[in-house]
């Protein structure tokens, strides 16, 4: 095991920031080529799948939200956001992904994402969905930010 003294102990500190902050960004190269409408589909469905229904939930269109609030009054907000991911997740064929490609069509408040490639269903058995097949999910713009279009699943 390697051991360093240093003269000067928030040296250390500082190193250790500049290796640990060198992994995390090294860890995200493979987000750097994806569009902004990209990005919001990617977390989307990461956190659908793990299980983190508040995540999923702020990337859902403010408007279809505070609609869903309305259909749902005394639904918490936990609640309603397991409700949206569990039927997201509906008509997502898959448990995990393995390596994705995506490809966005997008005008001025609108935009599809297609998603294709290799996952793996709850089974453990991987599954190739091809470009044909792609994942249809669409999106709108509120605010200027980039929203999933529940409405139009």
């Amino acid at each position: 095991m390697l051991h360093v003294r240093f003269r000067r102990p928030w040296l250390a500190s500082v190193i250790a920031i500049l290796i640990l902050t060198g992994f995390a960004v090294a860890g995200c190269g493979a987000r750097s080529g994806m569009d902004e409408q990209q990005l919001v589909v990617d977390k989307a469905i990461n956190s659908a799948i793990a299980g983190d229904d508040l995540q999923f939930l702020s990337l859902v269109a403010p408007a279809f939200r505070e609609e869903a609030s309305l259909q749902m009054p005394e639904a918490t907000e936990g609640e309603l956001a397991a409700v949206m991911a569990a039927g997201f997740l509906e008509d997502i064929p898959f448990a995990s992904i393995k390596s994705a490609n995506y490809e966005t069509e997008a005008d001025a408040d609108k935009a599809v994402v297609h998603l294709w490639g290799i996952f793996v269903d709850a089974g453990g058995e991987g599954i190739s969905i091809e470009l044909p097949d792609a994942l249809r999910i669409p999106l709108v713009r509120e605010g200027g930010r980039w929203y999933l279009d529940l409405l139009d699943i």
